[in-house]
């Protein structure tokens, strides 16, 4: 998350509130192949498929703080013009890039959503493509600053990638080498926020339980309203638990996609996101999201070797790009033919 004087702007996350206790992970620890960190990402990745990367006492995580501290800016202004003014730059499917409003869609329990999104290409930004789309002149004026956020967010999650390849025991690069910047793929940058809770309604889902698709999520948010579902549990209210933001910290998740290439290994556990807890409902929740997938002729098919479990008799090669892949999957869930829930990873 960014620094604590962003921390400062809202009231403090409540201390009673059930809250998962992820791993910290730092990324310059990472960076120096210390042997206990390393196995800590491991452990981390295939029990939660969540954790906290410390981006602090880093040169390479303070510059990634900067740079998360102007997509808030961003979000923030974006915020600030309204849904009317917003609306006429509404997403038209099946290109879901630009502006989702609140109430598109609907949560767990069949209500609509209560969070307001902005989510951009990666292809877009740094000119891998020649599609071009109308947006507004607040983000027409912030392409550098977007430029600059995906290029350093990328190269820190590449760091984790390269560390997961010497765990799984596979060639070096072999993950980094499956989604790179100058590649095109479906790679997002997404500025949610939903506005302060003025009723007495504070068990409103925002956003509904799902799975990352993609490869890694890097997560930048303040306010609390992130859970988890702990792997096993049914998925009833009682049984979620918060992810409490720290300051100089990202949230970092697994997605569907590396859970299919490591034959389960790894595990992308189920989340949501809920009203802010205690007094931080009553407050604007922004978040900033990294959502990276891999290149668009990349292949779903598990990778081999190493800790890798091989295919078991009977089982059938995966012949569908991720791209192909994802995109039935996206269809079977929105059908109702497929129940969102976490895959891979141990229960240890």
């Amino acid at each position: 998350m960014p620094t604590q004087e962003y921390f400062d702007r809202i009231p403090p996350f409540p201390s009673d509130q059930p809250v998962v206790s992820l791993s910290k992970i730092s990324l310059e620890r990472l960076k120096n192949n210390m042997t206990e960190e390393v196995e800590k990402l491991f452990e981390a990745c295939q029990k939660w498929g969540f954790f906290l990367l410390d981006l602090t006492g880093s040169e390479q995580g303070a510059t990634l703080l900067q740079d998360a501290e102007e997509m808030f800016d961003l979000t923030i202004r974006l915020s600030t013009l309204g849904h009317e003014t917003l609306k006429s730059y509404t997403y038209k499917p099946p290109d879901f890039m630009r502006y989702k409003g609140i109430g598109s869609i609907k949560t767990d329990n069949g209500d609509a959503d209560h969070i307001r999104a902005y989510s951009l290409s990666q292809d877009e930004v740094l000119g891998n493509s020649s599609h071009s789309r109308l947006h507004p002149d607040v983000v027409n004026t912030s392409k550098e600053q977007l430029r600059r956020f995906i290029e350093h967010a990328h190269s820190v999650l590449d760091e984790v990638l390269a560390k997961l390849d010497s765990c799984l025991e596979i060639e070096p690069h072999t993950l980094e080498a499956l989604g790179p910047l100058n590649q095109e793929s479906d790679s997002i940058v997404r500025l949610l926020w939903s506005p302060a809770q003025t009723d007495a309604n504070y068990d409103r889902i925002s956003f509904g339980g799902h799975t990352d698709l993609g490869t890694m999520t890097l997560l930048f948010n303040i306010a609390g309203g992130l859970q988890v579902l702990p792997a096993g549990c049914e998925n009833i209210k009682e049984k979620w638990r918060y992810i409490k933001p720290e300051p100089g910290c990202a949230v970092v998740n697994v997605g569907d996609t590396l859970v299919e290439w490591t034959g389960g290994v790894l595990r992308s556990s189920l989340h949501r996101v809920v009203t802010a807890p205690g007094d931080q409902a009553k407050v604007q929740r922004e978040s900033v999201a990294y959502l990276v997938r891999a290149k668009r002729t990349a292949s779903l098919q598990r990778l081999k070797g190493g800790i890798i479990p091989p295919l078991l008799p009977g089982e059938k090669e995966e012949t569908r790009t991720v791209d192909e892949w994802s995109e039935w999957r996206s269809r079977q869930i929105a059908l109702g033919q497929l129940k969102p829930e976490s895959r891979g990873g141990c229960n240890e």
